[in-house]
């Protein structure tokens, strides 16, 4: 019986260990993340401008009518009571910006890109040499 249930929790532990990043994932994601922030935000500047507004988007809380019921011990019955509960929903609202502003914002995220790329190209490199696929 003992093997069994250690058997059950290896096979366990390796579902738990496969669902999580390699470290050459760990290692690639971070030498890009700097990159990949860059390139979202040209996409949102573009977005903004081509628009002529920004999206402001925000998580609310609303309140939802509920009746939970108790059994009453001394009487023997079901009684009712009111038990609002708290959902949530994504709102988006538009937000004026300054076009020219944004332009400028877009102008520096492209200037530095390139750079950037190169940067994420050579770390990524050396993560491929640190942690070699097996």
């Amino acid at each position: 019986m003992n093997t069994r249930i250690a058997s059950l929790i290896k096979v366990a532990s390796l579902g738990l260990l496969a669902a999580c990043a390699t470290p050459r994932e760990q290692c690639i994601s971070g030498a890009t993340e700097q990159y990949r922030s860059v390139e979202a935000a040209i996409a949102t500047a573009q977005g903004n401008i081509a628009r002529g507004y920004a999206l402001h988007t925000q998580t609310v809380p609303y309140t939802v009518p509920s009746t939970c019921y108790r059994n009453d011990p001394y009487r023997n019955i079901v009684i009712p009571y009111p038990c609002p509960t708290t959902q949530y929903r994504t709102q988006t609202t538009p937000v004026a910006i300054d076009v020219s502003e944004e332009r400028r914002k877009l102008a520096d995220y492209q200037k530095i890109l390139p750079q950037l790329r190169k940067q994420a190209q050579v770390q990524v490199q050396q993560c491929v040499a640190q942690f070699p696929e097996e």
